[in-house]
């Protein structure tokens, strides 16, 4: 019976992603530019309309221009209301965010799973058109305990749509819970995808760097 419960409950939320999120064909690997106007800044007042189109109570934008109300990705989740009844919207501007994490690599503590860039720890976590990558430098021969992943997803019900995961190693720790992908992209060259998760895959691109080893 808790198997039912939680198989319903997990295709109501996958249902819940497709009508919201996933129904938007543009992704992030079509690397399409918006056209930005002349008063850009004025453009990022549009958060009524997003409350009332998503049903959000929050909503918050991050961009690198000063323009926004955070120009860091980190500020804006922390800034998201703690046990909220209903969702918060962060909208991130295009641009390259680097930001930095504390366990930066394998060897650091809890080994690989939290070597991340991004590390996601709430339930009903959702993406869309992002790319997430971790540039530790590709790993020389017999290295040990040098791994980075990209992204570590760390709690139940988490989507990702449309959205890219980059590194040079291991890419996707799908470490636990029960997540959903679609129409994402991969790249990496060992473990593209690892961990205990209990997810579903929907129309991905896989892309293997690995490189032919002599022996």
């Amino acid at each position: 019976m808790k198997d039912d419960q939680e198989k319903r409950g997990f295709e109501d939320f996958i249902d819940i992603i497709e009508e919201l999120t996933c129904r938007m064909s543009k992704h992030h690997h079509s690397h399409r530019r918006m056209k930005k106007s002349e008063n850009y800044c004025d453009d990022l007042a549009w958060k009524s309309k997003l409350m009332t189109g998503y049903g959000v109570s929050v909503v918050l934008t991050v961009n690198l221009k000063g323009c926004a109300d955070f120009s860091s990705v980190q500020k804006a989740m922390d800034a998201v209301p703690n046990l909220s009844p209903t969702r918060t919207l962060i909208i991130v501007d295009s641009g390259t965010y680097r930001e930095k994490v504390t366990n930066d690599t394998a060897n650091s503590t809890g080994g690989t799973p939290f070597s991340y860039t991004i590390a996601i720890l709430s339930t009903n976590f959702v993406t869309y058109n992002i790319s997430f990558q971790n540039t530790a430098p590709p790993l020389s021969p017999n290295a040990i305990g040098a791994q980075a992943v990209a992204l570590s997803i760390l709690d139940d019900k988490a989507a990702f749509c449309g959205c890219g995961f980059y590194e040079a190693h291991d890419a996707l720790n799908d470490d636990s819970g029960r997540h959903y992908f679609k129409e994402c992209f991969i790249q990496g060259s060992i473990k593209l995808i690892f961990g205990n998760g209990r997810s579903l895959y929907k129309d991905w691109v896989i892309n293997s760097i690995a490189k032919e080893v002599s022996i």
